[in-house]
């Protein structure tokens, strides 16, 4: 029994670091670019393409229906495997019939709908099929985290970085030098739509949508994902819909400024959606088996990490700034701080999301998410002009506190009891607004700031090789590998 635990543990741990570190080296080199970016494209192509990207992240919702948020409990809903793996084949047939609807949709409606979204009627049609790339890839990321498959997962992701970053160049280099905007966006759009592809091919080869199941598949799927479309959009309005907002309400260039910000603040959901990859998976075990001591025990532990790891990030952040952009950028860094503040409870939010997904209570998750979304919106329209963009990254502090506030106590109605330590997420919260307020204060004094970072991480080091030991027990078992 102790045998199998273990094992299962390292398992977890291993994908755990494999999807962090891996996502770290692919992120890294979209990080080792921007220099270059911010400098082949003005602030106001920047801004465009940022806002083609945002206007992505809510299409790709649309397109995929989000079927995708179905996988982990089909899994537990569907035996043997051979039969979940017919459900995710039959959900490609879904993905692929809402494109050929949307592409209809953009002939006679493309030009009405890039006249309202600011692009062009080509522009519009880039944006479905890269919507619907997205969401097959994201399809794809659903399928290997609950497979614990991150080698392929990153695979998949790393080919699809660096097909971007080399396409995106080159063309704006020699094909898109007045349209640099053009050239970022079919750089990044062409890679994505060739491995969607790929992937549609490699699910249909593990296992063929079945002719008699496919219907009550797709119902099963479409009744659970549903709910998470206004979800979805509502989420993707509390992490991108500000830079739209930016867009339309100050102008282009103020929003280059502002997607420097959330770029660097990206740093914090690529850590946290990594590890969300693998703790989820690990929690609906958890819940399935009834292992409440477990799941208060390990979340606590998961929550302080993260917080000393958004605190040191915080810490670093001016020099970031400074690393990553020219003098345009530098006064983003009022912004950053506090959007890794509101990083932190965009995380939070993670830990009860993931008891509303198990129970299937989909449709409570879209009530909370759009009452946070409508929040955002509202709080923009009476701050944004008065206080520029700064004051964006302040709604979404406020937001993503309601956002997981909220979804706190949903989760809690649901079980009957909070299955997190409650006392302990309130000092957590507390600690990480009051180093949010003295890292703005403390933006001058490098030496105090690199100081303190170095010891909060020499201490943390310490605490966890003594009591948990999973640098040293990664490390070992690398060795014996």
């Amino acid at each position: 029994m102790n045998s199998s635990s273990n094992e299962k543990s390292g398992k977890v741990i291993k994908a755990g670091l494999g999807y962090t570190i891996g996502n770290y080296l692919i992120k890294g080199l979209s990080f080792l670019t921007l220099p270059l970016f911010t400098r082949l494209m003005d602030t106001s192509s920047y801004g465009i393409y940022n806002s083609f990207s945002a206007y992505s992240n809510l299409f790709f919702v649309l397109v995929g229906f989000a079927i995708h948020s179905s996988y982990r409990n089909a899994k537990l809903k569907y035996h043997p495997l051979e039969k979940y793996y017919s459900y995710i084949s039959s959900t490609m047939i879904l993905v692929l019939l809402s494109l050929l609807i949307w592409g209809i949709l953009c002939i006679p409606f493309g030009k009405y709908i890039g006249n309202l979204l600011g692009l062009s009627k080509t522009m519009v049609y880039i944006l479905v099929l890269y919507s619907f790339s997205l969401a097959v890839i994201t399809c794809f990321n659903s399928y290997s985290s609950v497979e614990y498959k991150y080698k392929a997962f990153l695979l998949i992701a790393g080919a699809n970085a660096v097909g971007s970053i080399v396409l995106s160049i080159l063309l704006i280099l020699f094909v898109f030098k007045k349209r640099t905007y053009m050239g970022r966006t079919l750089g990044t759009a062409i890679p994505s739509v060739l491995i969607s592809v790929l992937i549609i091919g490699y699910f249909f080869k593990v296992a063929t949508p079945p002719k008699k199941n496919i219907k009550p598949f797709l119902r099963w799927g479409v009744r659970y994902s549903l709910p998470i479309i206004p979800h979805g959009i509502s989420q993707l309005v509390l992490a991108q819909f500000d830079r739209i907002m930016i867009l339309k309400m100050i102008g282009s260039a103020v929003a280059g400024v502002y997607s420097f910000a959330y770029n660097i603040f990206s740093i914090v959901t690529v850590t946290t959606t990594s590890l969300d990859n693998v703790w989820s998976t690990w929690l609906y075990e958890q819940l399935h088996s009834k292992n409440n001591r477990a799941i208060k025990k390990y979340s606590s532990i998961y929550a302080l990490g993260i917080l000393i790891y958004l605190i040191l990030l915080m810490l670093i952040s001016p020099e970031l700034v400074k690393l990553l952009g020219p003098s345009a950028y530098a006064h983003s860094v009022y912004a950053v701080v506090p959007l890794i503040t509101g990083g932190y409870f965009s995380f939070l939010y993670t830990l009860p999301a993931a008891i509303e997904y198990y129970y299937e209570k989909t449709a409570f998750i879209m009530i909370g998410t759009i009452l946070a979304a409508v929040l955002n919106i509202v709080l923009n329209l009476i701050f944004l002009i008065k206080y520029s963009y700064v004051a964006a990254a302040y709604t979404t502090l406020i937001t993503y506190i309601a956002y997981f506030v909220l979804h706190y106590f949903i989760a809690k109605s649901i079980v009957g009891k909070s299955l997190f330590s409650t006392k302990l997420l309130l000092l957590l919260s507390l600690i990480v607004i009051i180093m949010n307020f003295f890292v703005l204060v403390t933006l001058k004094m490098v030496i105090l700031r690199w100081i303190l970072a170095t010891l909060i991480f020499v201490v943390a080091m310490f605490v966890e090789e003594k009591y948990l030991g999973l640098i040293k027990q990664k490390l070992l078992n690398t060795l014996k590998e």
